[in-house]
């Protein structure tokens, strides 16, 4: 019984998987290929739920026992990005020390910078849903790098968890802001900047 669910369990992902894929192939044609969030955004909003089952070869009933809708897809797409982003970009030993938050500032400023280059965008439905999911995401990784840290007790685990959001934003917010703007600090200078705030503080300003 458990290999037949086990079996089941990697069709399921498999599924999911091919979705994906298929959402992101036709985001693309239909943004025409252009670079950023706006051509993103552009594909997004001309994509339909028929669009993503017919490149996936599955009919929209398979579609609905994965998705409630496309922002329900590209959130997980999203979410399937920064963890591939993580895995490419931290070692397997990564945990809360200075190198292994530079390395990941660095490569969220990069992410950032790739969705955004360092112009204003005018993306109101997918921006703010990527926004929200990698800063969910964040938020977890570094909770989980604290708890690991600390070896935190049940109580101690939603101080932890404050603490894990409030520095999720400290670094998302400037990457976000930095990648908008046209003039900035170089990447390794501003992840540099980032990590002292994290890790000092203010006092030595």
């Amino acid at each position: 019984m458990a290999t037949q669910k086990r079996h089941v369990d990697r069709r399921v992902q498999r599924t999911r998987e091919v979705l994906q894929q298929a959402f992101k192939d036709v985001i693309r044609e239909k943004g025409h290929m252009t670079m950023g969030i706006r051509g993103t955004e552009k594909g997004f909003l001309a994509l339909s739920i028929q669009d993503v089952t017919e490149r996936a070869n599955v009919n929209r009933g398979t579609f609905y026992l994965h998705f409630a809708d496309k922002y329900m897809l590209a959130d997980a797409v999203a979410r399937e990005q920064f963890c591939l982003m993580l895995t490419e970009a931290l070692p397997v030993t990564a945990a809360w020390d200075r190198k292994s938050l530079r390395l990941l500032i660095l490569a969220l400023l990069e992410s950032f910078e790739q969705k955004y280059h360092h112009q204003q965008h005018s993306s109101r439905v997918l921006a703010p849903l990527l926004e929200r999911a990698t800063h969910e995401e964040l938020t977890q990784l570094l909770f989980t790098w604290l708890k690991q840290r600390r070896g935190a007790s049940a109580q101690e685990a939603t101080r932890l968890e404050t603490t894990a959001c409030i520095v999720s934003w400290s670094i998302l917010g400037p990457a976000i802001q930095w990648s908008q703007a046209e003039l900035v600090l170089p990447r390794e200078e501003m992840a540099d900047a980032i990590l002292s705030i994290i890790m000092n503080g203010t006092t030595g300003l």
